[in-house]
């Protein structure tokens, strides 16, 4: 299961959208999810990855992929046992 989520254009609930599409991902055990930020600022960007990086957030997920040719993306990748 894949799950996408459009932070484009700038939303003013950003972090409150994250934490929804990672619990969603972990209800569902999904594999990937990808957050598109397009081409918003990089303090967007900042933002999403200080979001992702704490501490409590940081243990859902397996892998961060970021991308910045184009349309900005980052990729969250899950294990499941």
């Amino acid at each position: 299961m894949k799950l996408k989520l459009n932070l484009f254009p700038i939303v003013p609930d950003m972090e409150a959208r994250l934490a929804q599409v990672l619990e969603e991902a972990q209800s569902g055990r999904a594999s990937l999810v990808e957050i598109a930020y397009g081409t918003a600022a990089d303090s967007i960007k900042k933002r999403i990855l200080n979001f992702l990086n704490k501490k409590e957030n940081r243990r859902k997920y397996c892998r961060l992929e970021k991308t910045d040719k184009g349309w900005g993306r980052i990729y969250l990748h899950f294990k499941w046992k």
